[in-house]
């Protein structure tokens, strides 16, 4: 793909907008981008109604005229081909859009009017369902549309789909909340004036427990959602890609007309495109693992009798190029501590909390010598262990969601919001142990941990 769609699709898919439940804005952005990748300068999302009997115009952008206020409707009645096309779920390219077949039912009163000539429809996914489609068109000449231009398409479509699910997540939330708020009034005004709502107040906390716990799960299907549909769909795209490529060059080789520049730009090409498969492939997979870590099976890990010192030296040792890379002094205080229990979930441990002091606490904005020191002693028949930081800190607001899964403050620069997760879940579950953290702004964060029958 060209470096300018690759720098222009970057930008989209890390612009806060996508993810923040606006889509309004988020639609604002896309076809922006739309316009300015394709080089056009009308686009506009159509989504279709229940019965996929007609498509309604969510948003239309004209650089050259003004866009009609009152809300536009294809119905499938009026362009049967048209909407057989779209039936497919697959990528509409007009080249010519007044003899394409899909097209050409446009030609009079359309087409013709707005001076348009080249069409690329390209389908938008949301929840496993084709939902619309963002329609490009070109005015002047007719147009061949490339293979970069139809995957750059198919990619904003791809992000317009994620920003589709950010904001059912916001209106759940609100929902939540406003149901939350009733329940709470409920309760006041009937305590005031009942004594026998002890059994209407339980049945109101069941309901309350059982509504958090779909909204954790909502939480986690849409974070899972949002991560892994970019890398994929561009995988995807990326891939069709490469087909298209192999056929054209078989083409050519069968008909005796390849050249060595046609050879060598389809390896460029097909380098390109695997590089971007395998990246996008590979965070996709990891981000899936990750998540799957968050059960901390036990079974995952074997257990073990180690000296803990020795054993955390280990692990750091293995961090150096994570710590060197930003000159963390690392200190591990405590004497020879033998204990029974699951090294590789201690490890998993070491390695996340010094990930994220070094990408969170030592971000741009820390000033000084960074520094972290590990605590080991027991107490009480209780193995306690102290991690801690002198980085930037935390407001309390985010120290009460850093356990909570897929909530990162730095999502823009390629954070999951899983390794905290992970982290509660290792000590919690497979080493029975508890966590609580402490944290001031501008003085560091510490980890409390505590470990019984080690």
């Amino acid at each position: 793909m060209q470096k300018r769609l690759e720098t222009l699709l970057n930008q989209v898919s890390k612009s806060p907008l996508i993810d923040q439940g606006d889509l309004k804005a988020a639609s604002e952005l896309i076809l922006s981008s739309v316009i300015k990748g394709l080089g056009v300068n009308r686009s506009g999302i159509w989504l279709y109604n229940e019965n996929r009997e007609g498509i309604r115009c969510y948003l239309l952008k004209d650089l050259t005229m003004e866009v009609p206020t009152e809300a536009l409707v294809l119905h499938r009645s009026d362009f049967p081909d048209y909407f057989s096309a779209l039936d497919e779920d697959r990528v509409v390219t007009a080249h010519d859009a007044i003899t394409a077949p899909e097209t050409k039912e446009f030609s009079v009163g359309y087409l013709d009017v707005l001076g348009i000539n080249a069409m690329l429809d390209t389908p938008i996914r949301h929840g496993g369902n084709t939902v619309g489609i963002i329609c490009s068109e070109h005015r002047g000449e007719p147009r061949t549309w490339t293979d970069d231009e139809v995957v750059f398409a198919g990619v904003l479509s791809d992000l317009f789909g994620r920003s589709i699910s950010a904001r059912e997540k916001l209106d759940y939330e609100l929902k939540l909340e406003d149901t939350n708020r009733n329940l709470e009034l409920i309760v006041a005004e009937r305590t005031q004036h009942l004594n026998d709502t002890i059994d209407e107040l339980k049945a109101l906390q069941s309901k309350l427990v059982e509504s958090e716990k779909m909204a954790v799960l909502g939480s986690m299907v849409s974070g899972v959602a949002h991560e892994v549909n970019t890398p994929i769909g561009i995988a995807v795209t990326s891939s069709s890609h490469i087909k298209d490529g192999v056929k054209k060059i078989r083409q050519l080789f069968e008909s005796n007309q390849i050249t060595k520049t046609s050879l060598k730009n389809f390896l460029d090409e097909i380098e390109d495109a695997a590089d971007l498969n395998v990246t996008n492939l590979d965070k996709a997979a990891n981000l899936i693992t990750n998540f799957k870590r968050t059960s901390a099976d036990q079974h995952h890990f074997e257990k073990d009798r180690v000296n803990l010192k020795d054993y955390m030296e280990k692990v750091l040792s293995t961090l150096v190029p994570i710590t060197k890379k930003i000159g963390v002094n690392v200190a591990l205080k405590g004497d020879d501590i033998v204990v029974e229990t699951y090294p590789g979930a201690i490890s998993q441990v070491v390695t996340n909390l010094i990930t994220n002091s070094c990408m969170h606490g030592f971000a741009s904005t820390f000033c000084g010598q960074a520094e972290i020191v590990i605590e080991m002693f027991r107490k009480d028949e209780t193995l306690h262990v102290n991690y801690s930081d002198n980085g930037i800190g935390m407001e309390d607001e985010v120290v009460g969601k850093i356990f909570d899964p897929f909530f990162t403050t730095k999502r823009d620069q390629g954070g999951t919001g899983l390794g905290m997760p992970i982290l509660h879940t290792l000590i919690s579950k497979t080493l029975h142990g508890d966590i609580r953290v402490e944290s001031v702004v501008g003085e560091g964060t510490t980890f409390y941990m505590s470990f019984k029958n080690v």
